[in-house]
């Protein structure tokens, strides 16, 4: 399996963190772990990609915790494995459970406080970017867990990028001339505006990984679904304290 390994959690022992690609063991290019059973078109498919990926991550499929994502706002404090509804964030100092969140375009944002063990993972779409989802994620750690945003430690994953995310005007708007690229169509930088929010929250920029990676022209590797559609697949990204 082609599993992307953040380079800003390498080394730290018991932390167990990665990302799936579209690549499977078997070398095709269809591969795609899927969290939610509205996705489990083919059981016995879901059922082996899911074996592979949580073996290849290192913890047991029963420590899952995972948002059924709505492009929302939402993060909610979580303790437990399970299905947690109406949010696209989690956050927890609880060893054993695996924070996950899909995406096929949208900006995967996993957190890790080193000082005090605490974890956060996020799903950053562009409606969840505008109502500062990841900020929200953050201060909730500071609140929760008495996170301090100078010491965090950020991925940022593969999402769409400026080179390839055609916005319309009513979107763009929403984010500003900053990072929004107009020539002459307009292009929203998603991974961009999230690195801006943690600055300014006191993140330090080198505590932050942000991936280069477009999933939406890099199709080799990634699902999207800006690309493909209903058809799209998605990849997961995972952050666990063992």
């Amino acid at each position: 399996m082609r599993l992307i390994k953040p380079n800003i959690f390498s080394g730290i022992q018991g932390l167990k963190t990665g990302m799936s690609t579209r690549i499977g063991n078997n070398g095709d290019n269809e591969f795609g772990i899927y969290l939610g059973s509205k996705e489990n078109v083919d059981s016995e498919r879901v059922k082996r990609n899911r074996k592979d990926f949580f073996s290849e991550i290192g913890i047991p499929e029963h420590y899952l915790a995972y948002p059924v994502q709505c492009h929302s706002k939402n993060v909610l404090k979580v303790s437990a494995p399970g299905e947690y509804k109406s949010c696209d964030g989690l956050i927890t100092n609880t060893v054993h459970v695996a924070l996950a969140v899909s995406a096929a375009d949208c900006v995967p944002v996993l957190l890790f406080d080193p000082l005090n063990k605490a974890i956060g993972a996020v799903h950053a779409g562009w409606r969840g970017t505008a109502g500062f989802v990841v900020m929200r994620a953050v201060e909730m750690m500071e609140a929760e867990y008495g996170t301090d945003p100078a010491k965090i430690l950020v991925y940022i994953g593969p999402s769409a990028g400026a080179c390839c995310y055609e916005v319309n005007e009513e979107v763009a708007i929403k984010f500003g001339n900053k990072i929004v690229p107009y020539s002459p169509k307009v292009f929203l930088d998603l991974k961009k505006e999230n690195m801006s929010q943690l600055l300014k929250l006191g993140a330090a920029a080198g505590n932050i990984e942000v991936s280069s990676s477009c999933t939406i022209c890099e199709k080799e590797l990634f699902h999207s679904f800006r690309r493909d559609g209903l058809s799209a697949g998605r990849m997961t990204a995972i952050i666990c304290i063992k």
